[in-house]
Order: C-alpha cells, then structure tokens, then sequence
C-alpha cells in the first residue's frame, strides 16, 4: 500500500509540472500567412488600328413628318451586377424597381404651352427603332424646315464632332457592326473600332478622339475607352484608375477635356466628372441610376436622366454639383436630353399623351415624340406629331451588347447633313 501511495503522489507532481508547460504551448501566436500578390488581369488583344474604307453610304426612303413608325414597346435597361468594390474602379449600376408615384406635383413650368414651338436652328439627329427590320435607324430632322427622313439605317447612338463636320455611330448591321463614322455631308464610311459590344461615342473638344463604353470583356462589365485613331498602335485605350478599369456608362466630354460619366467609386454611384486619363474624379450626383448626361455648350451645366422618383425624368445639375433640380417633373417617361448650340434649349424624347400633365402614364405607352423646352424647363411642348419606339429588342444582337433605350442619343448641331 505504501508503494501504490508513493507512485500516486509521483503522478501527482509530474501533472501539475506540466500543466504551465501545456498551457504556455497553447498561447503561443499561431503564424498567419501573408498574402500572396496577384496579378492584374490583363486586357484581350486589341485589333491594330488601319483606316479603311467599308462602304460607299446607301440610300434609305425618308418618311415624312407626322407618320408613326411601328414597333414594340420600349423597355428599360437589363438588371446589371450590383457595384463593384475594386479600388479606384466603378461598379455597373442595376436597374430599378417598378416605377412609384412620386411624391408632389408637377414643376410651374412644366406645363403645355399653346402655339408653335420656337423657331429652331440646327439640324437633330435621333434614333428612331423599326419593328418590321428589328433595328435602329438615325433619322435627320431640319429643326427650321421640318424636313426629316432617315439619315443612316441600321444605326444608332449618333454623336457629330464640335465643329459639326464628322458622325460617329453605332452601327447595327450584322457585317459592319462596330463604331462607324464619316463626313456629314460624305459617303465613304470609316470603321473606327470593331468590338460589337462597343457604343455610344462622344467626341473631344478638338474632334480628334472619342470616348465610348463597352462590355466586350468576359465579365461583361461596361468600360470606358478611348479612341486615339493612331495606325502605330492600338486603335483604343483602356481609360483606368490606380491601374483598374473604370466601369462606367454614357461618357460624354465637357469643352474643357473632362469626362462625365455614369458610374461608382467603391459604393458610391451616380454621375462622375473624371479627367481624360481617369484621375481627379469628382462626385456630381448620389443616385445609381442617373445616366445619359448632356453638357451644355459652356459646359457649366449639366441635363440628364434619373428614375429617383420612379419615373424617368430629366434634371440638371452645375459641373461643381450644385444648383441640382428637376427639368421635367411628371408621371411619364422623359429623356435624352439634348441641347441647342446657343444653350437656349433643350429637346428631348417623351411618351407624354394629350392629357399631360393631369393623367399618369400608362405602363403600355411608350411610344414617343420630339419635345423641346427652354433651358431652364419652361415653356414645354411637343416639336412636332411624329410618333416612334425606342427599343432593345434587336434582331440577332446578344443581350449583353445592349442596355436598352436610355442608352440611346439625340444630338443637336449646327450643320446641314442630307438625308440618303
């Protein structure tokens, strides 16, 4: 018995000797691994930019002032991944819920005006969508004649150099897709960049380059580019942040180089002002689906779309960001705003029908007119009686090459350009 009393007191003390070794091995830091760096996912090789001329500019049948144009109903763009937290990128914005009735009442100035519209200079450029082709065509308007006809078939999104002498386009054709341009008045037609995901260009201040969006990555995500047309290198470039690319929608330029656009910086979305090279950028508005900016000819203000009420309406807003408020101001779908050269105007599209502003806008009328305003949302009325559809639904073309109508443009310039 006294032997199995000694080893018990044996294993005793050997216990409590290792217990503070058992529990200074447990606190010991457990080592965490670093980080590994990855490599920045590199862009797809871009075609080598050589001018070529496609083809000589065909003839299209104008259709005359007042005569609907049938087609199905417009829709709003495609739902989009949520924004993007990458440094320094800009996550895509989604789309909207079902529209609301908004809260209040139409602005004062935001009421029909009796009479003609004001006489107009210039000549509007507009996309007008066809259902029996299922494509977009460009249609001219002479704003002081009222002469109209279709400009280019099978296109879209046009924009026309400052000094009003050269468009660009988004070209539908299934064998010139792509972003096309030419002279206003010429015939031969210049492919600038082939990615069939690429539209909506807008030239610089100089009418040397253009920037544009485009999903043509895997990811599908809409980013920025810009056309630098040199034949030594890449037709385009890649415009990035901290070595990201910017997703963003609907760029357009400002007369002293800058770049607005649509988009986020982390989790903050809406419209951006960012140099051309993508750095500075500066938040102008707070609400993800503020998009399709017009600059004004001075470029201190800026129109464009939002859906903050739930329905498609036209702000502006000054390029510092303040003096923010609403251009139209109803139960229907207001867009695409476009200024006249003198800064006096605005036109736009609307699906208003002859009882606005009393009524609210059925979910089935999307067809729309021309409107005009002035500059500061009076005096609104429409332009004339044509009727058309905007529209995604184009023949052949991948969802993910389109967002929908509000990605569309009118452009407003002082020119002539004749009807094919």
């Amino acid at each position: 018995m006294g032997t199995i009393k000694f080893q018990r007191v044996i294993l005793l003390l050997l216990i409590l000797v290792s217990l503070p070794i058992l529990a200074a091995c447990g606190s010991a830091d457990t080592p965490v691994p670093q980080p590994t760096e990855t490599a920045l996912m590199q862009a797809t090789l871009r075609p080598t930019f050589t001018p070529t001329v496609l083809v000589q500019a065909t003839e299209a049948s104008a259709s005359p002032a007042g005569e609907s144009t049938p087609g199905a109903e417009a829709t709003d763009q495609a739902p989009l991944p949520q924004p993007s937290n990458t440094p320094g990128g800009a996550g895509e914005p989604t789309a909207e819920a079902s529209p609301v009735t908004p809260e209040g009442t139409p602005l004062p100035g935001a009421t029909r005006v009796s009479g003609p519209p004001p006489e107009l200079q210039g000549v509007l450029l507009f996309p007008s969508f066809d259902t029996t082709e299922q494509t977009y065509h460009i249609y001219r308007l002479d704003l002081a004649s009222g002469d109209m006809g279709i400009f280019i078939e099978q296109a879209s999104q046009p924009s026309v150099t400052p000094d009003g002498n050269r468009v660009a386009w988004r070209s539908w054709k299934q064998d010139q897709r792509g972003l096309l341009s030419r002279l206003v008045d010429g015939a031969e037609i210049w492919e600038m960049i082939q990615f069939t995901e690429a539209g909506r260009p807008d030239w610089s201040p100089d009418g040397q380059n253009f920037v544009f969006p485009s999903r043509q990555e895997p990811d599908r995500e809409s980013r920025l580019y810009l056309f630098t047309g040199t034949d030594e290198q890449e037709p385009f470039i890649e415009i990035q942040r901290h070595g990201s690319p910017i997703i963003g929608r609907t760029p357009a330029f400002l007369p002293d180089g800058r770049i607005v656009y649509q988009g986020c910086v982390e989790n903050a979305c809406g419209l951006y002002l960012m140099n051309a090279d993508g750095t500075n950028p500066q938040q102008l508005t707070e609400f993800i689906d503020d998009t399709a900016p017009a600059v004004s000819p001075d470029g201190t203000s800026i129109a464009y779309m939002s859906k903050i009420s739930g329905y498609w309406q036209i702000n502006i807003v000054h390029v510092d960001g303040s003096n923010q408020y609403h251009l139209t101001d109803d139960w229907y779908w207001n867009g695409l705003p476009a200024w006249s050269p003198d800064g006096q105007y605005i036109i736009f599209v609307s699906n208003r029908d002859e009882n606005w502003p009393d009524t609210f806008a059925p979910s089935e009328s999307l067809q729309f007119r021309l409107w005009v305003m002035d500059a500061n949302g009076g005096s609104q009325q429409p332009l004339n009686e044509f009727t058309f559809r905007l529209s995604d639904v184009i023949g052949g073309i991948p969802a993910h090459e389109y967002g929908g109508w509000i990605e569309e443009r009118l452009v407003w310039f002082t020119g002539s350009g004749s009807v094919d």
